[in-house]
């Protein structure tokens, strides 16, 4: 990937990518060591086509993974939400080898040594060798030759070869590194080549085409419907037995996840006056100081502010969409500091820095320099470098898109000439932003600036829309719940649970607190829908052996007591569950089988629909509808997919049978049918051709995998743990 896509990126998203191919591998190592067919404990965190998960390999597994990502990043917190993400990864990895692995193996599916050096080191690396030489090039820059960008093969071996010879640190974390990068390589070109042999057995056969090509037809008929509700519901009892019938003959509708249904009393924790007349005064105290020193405004507001230093320019228009007060903001003179104001649960002074015009657009192409290991010497000779490409650039000798060829280490724009195209302010890191917007640079200036990147040359080419922008700098101070506050919420909650440990005392109590019913959980939910973070609660719900329990918990900034409504089993629902649901549906069944009788009788004999309708109650006739296949819906008469398909089944000229459709019975008279397939078969053949194209290329191997999972029988029984 070329380097200035990175540049035109945050930081971070190339160390998770590195920390993420690191944590994959990571994990097939630890499921290789834990042999993912033998035993390893009596408790087991689920089943896959009858073979038991034990609990401690899907434990090591995630301590693992952890354990990887704080080596790649060890400043990384490992949340609660980060957790849960780790697990579903860690339980996703399992599920693929068990359902996977002998597919894979039996096919014969491997990467050759040539092919794994070729993705490796090769003249077009897999993205993750990318990856690795990108870090490689820090301690060795020499790897990539400047003067063709290729990867020099002899200094790759002579770095692997000599990788002891550098510092304990780097040698550990490039070896670790190298590994986990070669088996990733591996294991996703074996599930590259799987997901190709699958998609190369698509077919369409032709006159599924032709149908499909053919959806756009249309149709004329003449309709006489009955609605259920001309019928009254009181004259149609329904029993527990035909509703449960009714479900069983419809499983797919009914087919249902295992889940849990909660009351909960939520007692939040919120900042009270008293809070909030502190952190007042702290933010004026902090404005008072400020007055008095007049300090260097980034140093002052790295030590003081709580969300760090924020120096920005924005334009009045930018502006408005962060703060309230935009126009005020912006009419005050540079200097101006200004009075203390809130902005949401932060309270912050702001002062205005700088004020100028600036372009809101430009283009530019830069050089991009390698600054080797970042020590003085190894700037200087960049710097050094720099200036004699700039001399030979305003020489004339060379023009700067001949320089950028021959010199840039930007494998993405080498080649234009270093052309990064038009960008808009705030898409480059920082340094290179604002040289290029807030430096005063104009067309055809070059310039020198230093990211983490590396030392780039610079050109402006172009700058479009120009307009007034102002630097701010904020401090702020979050408005955040003090201890006492959050001690009378929780002895609320504490008391509140105590006083209300069966289900008649809790719903008798909830009904003067902050009451949220009928919260559905499922068993592995970590984010739970109006209470946020509340992992325990599930884990909690799913443990109980019975409704009516009632408990404590501890979330981020509420505290809950939760009563247990009701327990869902996987599988089909019983009548008491679904009753209103499926009562109207099963009378309507019922309904059918009189109007459908009605509807026949009446049209004994004739097909003259008036004549029909005039017999039936309610009956509604229509005597000239269009109707389109790809449409359910049915001028009329409403959404009703028998119908349609009845219009386009039932020969021209001819009546139907009265049919039960979703709000009505009918017959139905098709009058004519204008069809859309091709006279041309190659037409055929080549939308066959562009369907299959469109399948392949929206074939991947995780949808193979979800495909797979759906079908297998798999029991997921983590709850219990985590």
């Amino acid at each position: 990937m070329a380097i200035i896509g990175k540049i035109r990126q945050r930081s971070w998203i190339l160390v998770g990518f590195i920390a993420l191919a690191l944590f994959i591998f990571i994990l097939e190592a630890a499921l290789d060591r834990n042999s993912l067919f033998s035993g390893g404990g009596d408790s087991t965190v689920g089943e896959v086509d009858g073979a038991e998960i034990p609990a401690k390999e899907y434990s090591d597994n995630i301590a693992e993974y952890e354990e990887g990502l704080k080596m790649i990043n060890p400043s990384m917190q490992i949340t609660d939400e980060v957790r849960t993400q780790i697990q579903d990864e860690v339980w996703s990895s399992i599920l693929a080898k068990r359902l996977l692995e002998g597919a894979i193996q039996s096919l014969g599916l491997s990467v050759s040594t040539s092919e794994m050096g070729e993705l490796m080191w090769g003249d077009m690396p897999h993205p993750l060798a990318q990856r690795f030489l990108m870090n490689v090039r820090q301690v060795k820059p020499d790897i990539i030759d400047q003067q063709t960008g290729q990867i020099n093969q002899g200094k790759i071996r002579e770095f692997i070869s000599n990788i002891d010879q550098i510092d304990q640190q780097n040698k550990t974390n490039f070896r670790q590194m190298l590994s986990a990068i070669e088996k990733l390589i591996q294991d996703d070109q074996v599930k590259q080549k799987y997901a190709s042999l699958v998609s190369q057995s698509f077919y369409m056969p032709t006159f599924m085409a032709k149908e499909v090509v053919n959806s756009g037809r249309a149709a004329k008929v003449g309709v006489v419907s009955v609605p259920y509700t001309s019928l009254p519901d009181d004259k149609y009892k329904v029993t527990d037995a035909q509703i449960n019938e009714y479900i069983k003959n419809h499983a797919a509708l009914f087919e249902q996840e295992a889940a849990r249904v909660v009351d909960v009393v939520a007692f939040d924790v919120v900042p009270s006056a008293d809070d909030t007349a502190e952190v007042l005064q702290k933010i004026n105290t902090l404005r008072n100081d400020y007055l008095a020193s007049l300090p260097n405004d980034s140093a002052f507001i790295a030590r003081n502010s709580q969300q760090g230093a924020q120096l920005a320019y924005y334009s009045k228009e930018e502006l408005a969409q962060t703060v309230r007060n935009a126009d005020t903001l912006f009419s005050l003179p540079v200097g101006t500091l200004t009075n203390v104001y809130t902005e949401g649960n932060y309270y912050l002074f702001t002062k205005i820095i700088d004020r100028k015009i600036a372009p809101d657009t430009v283009r530019a192409a830069h050089i991009l320099l390698s600054l080797g290991q970042g020590t003085e010497a190894d700037k200087k000779a960049a710097n050094t470098l720099a200036d004699s490409l700039i001399r030979v650039i305003n020489s004339n000798q060379k023009t700067f898109g001949q320089v950028a060829v021959e010199n840039s280490l930007d494998e993405g724009s080498k080649n234009k000439g270093g052309d990064l195209g038009y960008f808009s302010r705030g898409q480059m890191v920082p340094e290179f932003n604002d040289q290029v917007f807030y430096k005063g640079m104009a067309p055809g200036q070059i310039a020198k600036v230093e990211t983490g990147y590396g030392l780039h040359i610079i050109l402006l080419i172009d700058a479009k829309a120009p307009k007034a922008v102002t630097k701010f700098a904020d401090f702020v101070v979050e408005l955040v719940p003090g201890n006492e506050t959050e001690k009378l919420a929780y002895d609320q909650a504490v008391d509140f649970q105590q006083k209300n440990q069966t289900a008649a005392d809790f719903d008798k109590s909830a009904k003067s607190q902050r009451l949220i019913k009928n919260v559905v959980l499922s068993k592995n939910m970590s984010q739970v829908p109006q209470l946020g973070s509340a992992r325990k609660l599930v884990q909690w719900a799913f443990q109980q052996e019975k409704a009516g329990v009632v408990d404590f918990f501890d979330t981020e900034n509420t505290y809950l007591v939760a009563k247990l409504s009701k327990i869902v089993e996987k599988g089909l629902p019983k009548a008491d569950d679904v009753r209103e649901e499926v009562t109207a549906l099963v009378r309507n069944e019922l309904k059918a089988k009189d109007l459908i009788e009605q509807l026949n009788k009446a049209g004994a004999g004739t097909t003259d629909l008036a004549a029909i309708a005039a017999k039936v109650k309610d009956a509604m006739v229509t005597d000239t509808v269009l109707i389109r296949f790809s449409s359910a819906f049915v001028q009329g008469v409403g959404n009703e997919p028998k119908l349609v398909g009845a219009s386009f089944g039932v020969p021209v000229g001819k009546t139907s049978k009265a049919m039960a459709g979703e709000r009505v019975v009918f017959m139905v008279q098709p009058k004519s049918v204008e069809e859309n397939v091709p006279e041309m078969e190659g037409d055929i053949e080549l939308y066959k051709k562009q369907m299959q194209q469109m399948f392949i290329s929206r074939l991947n191997f995780q949808s193979i995998f979800e495909s797979i999972s759906k079908k297998a029988k798999v029991e997921d029984t983590r709850y219990k743990f985590y």
